[in-house]
């Protein structure tokens, strides 16, 4: 993950509500992230008042050449600290 493939701050809600996922498998309620709840709610308990939530995607060549990959990290003094990949080709 590379500090270039930012491209939009967002808030915890903001998050959960793009990334609201419903399925039988994992309950009949939407659950943020679906299956991925789990690391979601990991990601989420470490953000700390010094830290931003991010959107990201890697360049448009990297999904041309199927290994692209999108989806939410932690942002600390412009350093990504870690990230929940949400979307891969």
């Amino acid at each position: 993950m590379h500090i270039e493939w930012l491209n939009k701050k967002i808030t915890i809600e903001e998050a959960e509500a793009r990334f609201m996922a419903q399925n039988e498998r994992i309950g009949p309620n939407p659950v943020p992230f679906g299956f991925y709840n789990h690391q979601w709610n990991q990601l989420k308990s470490e953000l700390q008042d010094n830290h931003e939530l991010w959107m990201f995607s890697s360049p448009k060549e990297t999904w041309q050449n199927l290994c692209g990959r999108a989806g939410i990290c932690i942002v600390r003094e412009g350093e990504v600290v870690k990230s929940l990949i949400t979307a891969l080709n």
